[in-house]
């Protein structure tokens, strides 16, 4: 309990941090890596601070990196987000949203980068054909054609830590002031917004393919929204703050909060499935959305463990230490599972479907 204690202070001061520079402080410039998977270009996009690197999927070997030379202040967290022309998007604590050549690493010109926001990227942009979606802490959603131009924006009432979603017609916006809003893509005009939902969001929402949106928030609940209307479906009150995304798979939801539960919920009634509860001693604590595949959930923790559990009911397969603390999401590419940890001995580990480690990544220096 003390662990859980400590750090939900650290989340409440990383807030308090993001909003101070709203206001012209400095704020914190540090989180976990970022991470991407390219399958046509066989590599996985690592973002680390003060560079990305583009890293083989089949060997664990750097392809190249940006900058070349180290960025000072380190910036770069959020997830790299691959748009469907082959372009790069990286959005920058230093308030700036790049486009970066995937195959070279070079920077593209034209309209990049990006200068407008006025606080930093935390949530990775949603990059698709009708152009770049990319929220920041300024409390604002840019809207950008695939050359970096601004197309419209969108301002809410306070930060933008999550990633957008969309459905083709409109972009579905989750905001730390406690609402989500459906924007039209191609105008920026607002269709509608949530009533206060009780808690901020900062997680990416699931997508079902009946147009309901899946989405947790730090009033300790998973929330179905219809997004024909915005109203709530069904509410599901759980353990903690749910800080990362749901994932859903069929009609199953899953997901974890920050006491380490995990949960699987019926998407059509909210009602539990099945839950696996947190471990207070060894700080269990999920921040991201698990990754679902060949019906077992791979999820992981700020203990440094990524677990392997039966989709179906729950019961583990396997779990693997890493080491360090794994806040980010596992993801799958080229057979591996694929983790970056923070404060670990490497930057990225690629484990096997049946929990062997295959390959680690430490950049050269």
């Amino acid at each position: 309990m003390k662990q859980k204690k400590i750090y939900l202070a650290f989340l409440l001061i990383l807030i308090a941090a993001t909003l101070s520079a709203c206001s012209g402080g400095a704020g914190l410039t540090s989180s976990w890596p970022g991470l991407a998977v390219d399958l046509e270009h066989e590599l996985v996009y690592v973002a680390n601070g003060q560079q990305v690197f583009a890293v083989s999927l089949t060997n664990g070997t750097e392809k190249w990196r940006y900058p070349a030379e180290p960025q000072n202040p380190p910036g770069f967290y959020a997830a790299p987000a691959l748009a469907p022309d082959g372009q790069l998007i990286l959005g920058n604590y230093n308030k700036s949203l790049h486009s970066i050549n995937a195959d070279t690493g070079i920077e593209n010109q034209g309209s990049w980068p990006f200068l407008q926001a006025t606080n930093r990227y935390i949530a990775s942009p949603l990059a698709v054909e009708s152009g770049v979606y990319a929220p920041a802490s300024d409390g604002v959603l840019y809207a950008l054609d695939l050359t970096g131009n601004l197309r419209w924006s969108f301002t809410t009432e306070q930060s933008l830590w999550s990633t957008p979603l969309t459905d083709g017609k409109n972009i579905y916006q989750p905001s730390m002031d406690r609402r989500i809003y459906a924007i039209d893509k191609d105008t920026g005009d607002e269709v509608w917004k949530t009533d206060d939902l009780g808690g901020a969001i900062v997680g990416k929402p699931a997508l079902g393919e009946d147009g309901i949106l899946y989405v947790g928030t730090f009033a300790s609940e998973m929330l179905a929204i219809e997004t024909s209307s915005g109203q709530v479906k069904w509410r599901a009150a759980v353990s903690d703050w749910v800080w990362g995304g749901p994932a859903l798979n069929g009609d199953t939801v899953y997901f974890g909060d920050l006491d380490g539960f995990f949960y699987a919920l019926d998407s059509t009634t909210g009602n539990e499935r099945w839950k696996i509860e947190g471990d207070g001693d060894n700080d269990t604590s999920i921040t991201d959305p698990p990754l679902i595949l060949d019906g077992t959930v791979y999820y992981t923790s700020k203990n440094g463990t990524l677990y392997a559990v039966d989709a179906e009911t729950g019961n583990p397969r396997w779990n693997q230490p890493v080491g360090g603390n794994l806040y980010g999401s596992p993801l799958y590419g080229a057979e591996l599972i694929l983790v970056a940890p923070l404060n670990a001995d490497a930057l990225l580990y690629a484990v096997a479907p049946n929990g062997a480690i295959k390959w680690t990544f430490t950049p050269a220096k």
